[in-house]
């Protein structure tokens, strides 16, 4: 590996731990939007496109689905407060081919596109092993969808809710008791941030 890229890839991993309170102040400032959410830097299409593709990747199980603890919401306002100008230009063009794709592909009505269709879309489209995007290049489909991804697993795992609700947590933490399995000190669940 190049070492100038292993350097960004840990610059960009420290930086998110250092701003990990600030997106979670972002995440929890969303609340209750979910019926009501305008979006702020995408577009309508853009944003029911969003949505539907969080809840592909983290869908409603005996846990929230991603649109339910406001994942697209956090996104949305994450592109617009926190990514340089540049990189939302990139991916408002990203999304402009992905809109075109999903309307040839499926549906001249996104609100029409069934939750399989969006899974078939990810299949097609979403390569786990693609080059590392040069900061010039334009943003292909794969590298708008992985980044979606991403976005929508760390959102997801710092939102309140399931912060609060459904990885251990502990507001106060106690005494350190060291050599216990993960069963005994949390009952099997990761530890919230």
């Amino acid at each position: 590996m190049n070492r100038r890229n292993a350097l960004k890839k840990l610059g960009l991993g420290s930086g998110i731990v250092f701003a990990t309170p600030a997106l979670v102040s972002f995440l929890q400032s969303c609340n209750d939007e979910t019926n009501t959410w305008q979006p702020i830097f995408l577009t309508l299409e853009e944003s029911i496109i969003l949505k539907a593709i969080t809840d592909v990747i983290i869908p409603k199980t005996n846990t929230p689905s991603a649109s339910e603890v406001n994942v697209p919401q956090f996104i949305d306002k994450y592109l617009n407060e926190v990514t340089e100008l540049e990189d939302q230009k990139n991916i408002k063009k990203a999304f402009q081919k992905l809109i075109n794709i999903i309307k040839s592909d499926f549906n001249k009505n996104i609100n029409k596109v069934s939750e399989d269709q969006y899974k078939l879309l990810l299949d097609k489209h979403m390569v786990l092993k693609e080059p590392q995007r040069e900061k010039n290049q334009p943003m292909s489909i794969s590298n708008l969808l992985n980044t979606i991804k991403w976005m929508t697993i760390n959102a997801y795992t710092i939102s309140e809710h399931i912060g609060e609700n459904v990885l251990a947590y502990d507001p106060v933490p106690g005494y350190q008791k060291g050599c216990i399995t993960v069963n005994e000190a949390t009952g099997g669940k990761a530890w919230s941030l």
